[in-house]
């Protein structure tokens, strides 16, 4: 893996942990994006930030970059966050949209299975063009009478999967899934996990 990867690997875990300690501090999951942004861009060196292609200066980091091509669906689609591959020397001029990736994330919050399962289909398929690839998936419970935020789970609810179920969507592939819960009932156990092909760790 690249060092951006491993740097990646690295802002996550700690995303997860703050994920588990703090789970109000971005209200939406496209929240969750712009915070995991904030904290890859910062643990980035400098030098790292930024690149040239074909004489224009672009973020390494991208939010919302376009699928290679449609994936097998009726057109694109976009990526969560998205690291640019470097060096891009000698890409054709008219391929911004179509930059090579080091390291794609995608992220769900209170999201069904098939969810996840979804992101794991579009990472591992042939034409993907991402190397080092990452998923996250994040459980929010509060009390469901009374709820913190609506966008909460009840800790009853029956679309909640156990770890191994959510474990199993990525087995036999090269996705890294980073599982994360917090539950201010009590109800689950809190922790964040992660799970590379059947191997699971729990680091929070």
């Amino acid at each position: 893996m690249s060092a951006s990867t491993d740097i990646l690997i690295s802002v996550s875990r700690r995303f997860c942990e703050q994920f588990v300690a703090s789970p109000y501090l971005c209200y939406t999951e496209h929240g969750q994006h712009a915070y995991f942004f904030a904290l890859l861009y910062a643990a980035l060196p400098e030098s790292s930030r930024y690149l040239q292609i074909n004489g224009h200066r672009a973020c390494s980091i991208q939010k919302e970059y376009p699928t290679a091509t449609n994936l097998g669906r009726s057109k694109r689609q976009h990526w969560d966050i998205a690291v640019l591959q470097t060096p891009t020397v000698g890409v054709d001029p008219a391929a911004f949209d179509y930059l090579p990736l080091q390291a794609v994330a995608e992220f769900g919050m209170n999201e069904r299975i098939n969810h996840l399962s979804d992101d794991i289909a579009r990472l591992t398929h042939n034409e993907s063009n991402v190397v080092d690839k990452f998923a996250f998936h994040l459980y929010r419970f509060s009390n469901g009478a009374n709820p913190v935020s609506r966008r909460d789970w009840s800790p009853d609810s029956n679309h909640i999967e156990s770890l191994d179920s959510i474990a199993e969507t990525v087995r036999g592939t090269d996705v890294t899934l980073f599982f994360a819960v917090s539950d201010r009932t009590g109800r689950h156990t809190n922790g964040a996990w992660s799970i590379r092909d059947g191997d699971v760790s729990k680091f929070a």
